[in-house]
């Protein structure tokens, strides 16, 4: 039997309604492959699809739950393939050469993140096209100005076995994709972020379901900083000029969020100020309508300020996201910038402080 060339493993909780057209896309795809699928607890959805595409698809169930850590880094061990293929079952694939374009990319690679775009069928889905939008501009440029990223979208990325195997695979933690990508990053692994090859995403529609994700995302991404911050700070100095500019992609509202704290000591509004001081005093005529000048510009410049920040940030959504071939419309944006992201980041603060001052470990996650 000829040895495949990629091998691709997509672990499933319970059941996906996506998982069908995934495999049905995969299976035509003109490359040596195997394909796995890993199925904790399965449904009698799920059953149906294994019964469907057993002939040409590996299945592994588990009729109670192993965990995505345990089940992937089991199943990597029965696998042949150089290249290993990572996908979520709540994507979509509609290129026909998938396979094939991973392959040439990883030519010159040792891990590659894939383009993601959040298919726009809600509210909340409509938010998280822009926040994945900011994380592949995050990907884009560190792939180009460093070759290397601390991080990756788990929900699609490929990497070479020798390289998987050299870093002893997944560990048991909640943000196992990003942590791979941070110990591939420490060892000097060449990152890559593909813009040729692309998925679709489905997130959450349900606020309370975004939540609860959000949530332990938050204890995941706090417990993965605490261990790894010095590496990562010794990064952030050598290269603030790539790295900084990659955490706003990400976080955009983190701008809002310093404005609010440092307005008043912009060297600017002080001295605006004085000039404002210095003719209320020389001007006795003018006195009271210097003062409401000086007081309304004290009470609308926060307001001026996030207003411009904003407009700074759709140019720059907007250039990145015509390079990289996403969609760009500024009245979500705005929405996105206002009420989403910064709900993103006071959620994501919510972990750090809960995981370093209240010493928050729990993992109690399939994925884990």
């Amino acid at each position: 039997m000829t040895k495949p060339e990629i091998s691709v493993f997509i672990p499933v909780y319970k059941e996906s309604f996506l998982l069908p057209d995934i495999l049905s896309t995969l299976i035509t795809q003109d490359v040596k492959k195997e394909i796995f699928v890993i199925i904790d607890e399965p449904t009698e959805f799920s059953l149906t699809v294994i019964n469907e595409f057993k002939e040409k698809v590996k299945f592994i169930v588990n009729n109670k739950r192993v965990g995505k850590v345990n089940a992937l880094n089991n199943v990597v061990k029965q696998s042949s393939g150089e290249i290993l293929l990572f996908l979520d079952a709540d994507i979509e694939i509609k290129d026909s050469a998938f396979l094939k374009k991973i392959e040439e990319e990883l030519k010159d690679a040792d891990i590659l993140d894939i383009k993601k775009e959040v298919v726009k069928d809600s509210f909340l889905a409509k938010m998280a096209y822009y926040e994945y939008v900011g994380i592949n501009m995050g990907a884009w440029m560190l792939s180009k100005f460093l070759k290397k990223c601390p991080s990756v979208n788990g929900s699609a990325f490929a990497i070479k076995r020798d390289t998987f195997e050299s870093l002893g695979g997944f560990r048991r933690v909640i943000v196992e994709d990003v942590d791979l990508a941070t110990r591939a990053f420490i060892n000097g692994a060449i990152f890559k972020y593909s813009e040729n090859v692309k998925v679709y995403n489905h997130v959450h529609s349900s606020f309370k379901n975004w939540l609860i994700q959000r949530k332990r995302w938050s204890v995941g991404t706090a417990l993965w900083f605490k261990e790894w911050y010095k590496p990562l700070l010794k990064t952030v100095f050598k290269t603030p000029q790539i790295i900084i500019p990659a955490l706003f992609f990400l976080f955009p509202s983190l701008l809002l969020f310093l404005l609010s704290i440092f307005a008043e000591n912009l060297w600017a509004y002080k001295l605006v100020s004085l000039v404002f001081l210095f003719f209320a005093v020389k001007v006795n005529a003018a006195f009271p309508f210097l003062i409401f000048i000086m007081l309304s510009i004290d009470f609308i410049r926060k307001p001026i300020l996030s207003m411009l920040s904003f407009f700074i940030f759709s140019l720059i959504f907007y250039a990145l996201s015509k390079k990289l071939g996403f969609t760009f419309k500024i009245h979500e944006f705005f929405i996105y910038y206002f009420i989403y992201s910064p709900l993103n980041l006071f959620i994501t603060i919510n972990g750090i402080i809960r995981v370093f001052i209240f010493n928050k470990k729990d993992t109690q996650d399939w994925k884990v």
